[in-house]
């Protein structure tokens, strides 16, 4: 019994514990963009930079004796960049607008994952026992975001449904402004222009 048991228990608890974070690395320049500002087709997804992090890390107060900064921003690019079990957030809002046909709704869906994808890292990326974004929330949006994609016509409207569906959840658990209103400020570094 003990045979069938054990092998069990270890595979639960890796599809539900949260991964070791990342290493905290300084990234190279990276491509990112201030999507307000932003035209046409020389967009790139958003690459996270500490510096973008670093007023949601501190405004975390009731996290800091617990969580380092490096701790932390392991989280972020965890989040963005995946593991070996789950897909990142740049993965997943890649493949999700690929099917789309209409370049400016490319575009709009674009800048509203880059915008959701902030605010639900800066949140889930906070420790274990104060955040308010769980690896469970995680996993549901990502199986919305996968179920909009596969229904989607190629215009982008169920893609647009699911996000705004996903945005409310998001505002409702962090308390954010309106939706599409960003609580992370927008990057520091000016984007490189590949997309």
């Amino acid at each position: 019994m003990a045979r069938f048991v054990r092998p069990v228990f270890t595979l639960i608890l890796a599809l539900f514990t949260r991964p070791v974070p990342a290493p905290a690395l300084n990234p190279s320049p990276s491509a990112r963009v201030d999507p307000e500002t932003a035209r046409g087709p020389a967009r790139s997804w958003y690459d996270p930079a500490p510096d973008d992090f670093r007023p949601a890390f501190a405004r975390h107060r009731a996290a800091l004796g617990r969580q380092t900064w490096d701790g932390y921003w392991g989280w972020i690019r965890t989040f963005y960049d995946g593991t070996h079990l789950a897909r990142g957030w740049t993965d997943r809002a890649q493949s999700l607008v690929a099917e789309v046909r209409s370049e400016s709704q490319r575009d709009r869906l674009w800048i509203r994952l880059n915008h959701l994808g902030r605010t639900i890292a800066a949140e889930w990326a906070r420790d274990y026992d104060v955040r308010r974004v769980s690896t469970a929330d995680l996993l549901a949006w990502g199986k919305m975001m996968e179920k909009a994609r596969s229904r989607d016509s190629g215009d982008g409207a169920e893609i647009h449904r699911v996000l705004d569906t996903i945005a409310g959840q998001v505002q409702g658990k962090v308390g954010a402004g309106p939706v599409g209103q960003d609580p992370i400020p927008e990057p520091q570094n000016p984007p490189e222009t590949s997309r």
